[in-house]
């Protein structure tokens, strides 16, 4: 018995239903539940309306009969109930097969936005409520009452209505793969805002050295969220003795026994102190959490990139998720980090930031994997891109790109030597130039003639070899 407990504790625990229950109502059903219970409570205050009108002066009264009858009332009831379940049955159904129209590109993104989306998440909740509203009327109208409640859920009815076409809309346009890009490139924007206390407060590489105690997890799954205030509270009696080195950024997928974070300096004491407790800092979940993972965005545009890459489709679904990639990079690179006093103060805590590291990982996937459908325009664009935001990287960034680089540009021989090819390289070439990288600038250089030859041609029907500098409009290569 003691062998079977032992192997138990290594057994994955069920999910706790609390936290199913609370991932379910942050992704999707907080604004539906609460539409849904704001209709029973109208439907409550219409049933006691509709009570208390036999008390209705006799005039008002036979007024409000003679326009609404009750008949009338009671059965329009009946059709509106079943009309907006069929309208929310249609509404499914129509998404479902849209999603599965775009199921080779874009469809877990769409997924995934469409959940997060509070237009979306407030049509279903007003005609859920809509639904639920009429039937509890429907459950208690009695004939002797004016019937205001009736009269409320028709009113009701006819505003689903009006929204089902603002609604149809909307659900279209949010299969668009550049509407999808557009949402995700937004998302990121929001979610790097939110981290950039996390990224303050914390240094880039650590600061004490000695002895270190592992922290490991017992739990499966993504890293949500890093509290910054916890830190502070659980770092606050030891100052700045004691270091907290994560091994892991908000994102990653966690394993039984990876290691989270290393202790450093202090105490024996000290470092088992904080060990013990530094989990209760990171929020491990099964979903990723994109409202503070800008990670989880960039992965998403290189997704969408890489399948509308590796599959013969038009490129332009490709083209604009490198164009959000681009605008990603440059605005966060522009924008920095803002000063750690600006949050409380700087935290004896290190995290590596590898948003950068990560987009430049994204391009140069779709440099590799252009390969496999000829699409060079898209690979031209990620060189492009590249040429772009190589300056504009820190050192170690920059030094983990060139090499990616180094190892990536061999697969560009496979393409033809077009004038976009030309462009890319050109500017590729000059932004090594630019960083004082020679050899790699040499090796782009001599990329013209070897793709030139690679394509059957001779080296004279190249007029340049990459060497004009206006890299804005390079010399395209020129065929006899």
């Amino acid at each position: 018995m003691s062998e079977i407990s032992r192997l138990r504790r290594y057994v994955p625990e069920r999910q706790d239903l609390r936290v199913r229950w609370r991932l379910s109502v942050t992704e999707f059903l907080f604004t539906p539940l609460l539409m849904v219970l704001g209709s029973v409570a109208l439907a409550v205050g219409a049933v006691l309306i509709d009570l208390s009108s036999p008390d209705w002066p006799a005039g008002l009264r036979g007024t409000f009969v003679r326009l609404f009858p009750h008949e009338n009332l009671v059965s329009t009831l009946r059709v509106i109930a079943t009309g907006l379940v069929t309208v929310t049955t249609l509404t499914l159904s129509a998404l479902m097969v849209a999603i599965s129209h775009t199921a080779t590109t874009v469809a877990p993104v769409v997924f995934d936005q469409f959940l997060r989306r509070r237009a979306n998440q407030a049509y279903f909740g007003y005609v859920a409520g809509c639904a639920t509203y009429t039937y509890l009327v429907m459950a208690v109208m009695r004939p002797h009452w004016a019937g205001v409640g009736a009269l409320l859920a028709l009113v009701l009815a006819a505003g689903a209505l009006v929204l089902l076409v603002f609604m149809g809309y909307v659900m279209i346009d949010q299969m668009r793969p550049t509407s999808v890009v557009r949402s995700i490139q937004e998302l990121a924007f929001r979610a790097r805002l939110r981290q950039l206390p996390l990224l303050a407060r914390s240094r880039t590489g650590p600061r004490l050295t000695g002895d270190s105690v592992p922290v490991t997890t017992q739990a499966t799954g993504y890293v949500v969220d890093i509290s910054t205030a916890r830190l502070q509270e659980l770092l606050a009696p030891t100052g700045e003795e004691v270091e907290v080195a994560f091994q892991v950024r908000i994102g990653d997928l966690l394993a039984y026994g990876d290691t989270v974070a290393r202790i450093r300096g202090g105490t024996e004491q000290q470092r088992r102190h904080v060990a013990d407790r530094v989990l209760g800092c990171v929020t491990i979940d099964r979903i990723r959490n994109a409202d503070v993972d800008p990670d989880h965005a960039v992965e998403q545009l290189g997704n969408v990139a890489w399948a509308a890459t590796s599959t013969r489709q038009n490129p332009d679904v490709a083209l604009a998720s490198v164009g959000a990639l681009r605008d990603l990079s440059a605005r966060c690179a522009a924008a920095g980090v803002p000063d750690a006093e600006v949050y409380g103060g700087p935290l004896p805590v290190v995290y590596d930031d590898a948003m950068q590291r990560r987009i430049v990982a994204a391009l140069v996937d779709l440099v590799v994997v252009s390969t496999s459908s000829r699409q060079h325009q898209t690979c031209a664009v990620a060189l492009s891109t590249l040429a772009e935001i190589l300056p504009q990287l820190d050192d170690r960034d920059r030094d983990v790109a060139v090499l990616s680089l180094q190892r990536a540009l061999p697969a560009t021989l496979s393409h033809v030597a077009s004038v976009e090819m030309g462009r890319g390289l050109a500017k590729l070439r000059a932004a090594f130039d630019a960083i004082g990288r020679e050899e790699m600038a040499d090796q782009v250089r001599d990329m013209g003639p070897r793709l030139v030859r690679e394509n059957g041609l001779d080296e004279g029907d190249l007029i340049d070899h990459l060497d004009d500098l206006d890299i804005t409009g390079p010399r395209p290569f020129r065929y006899r």
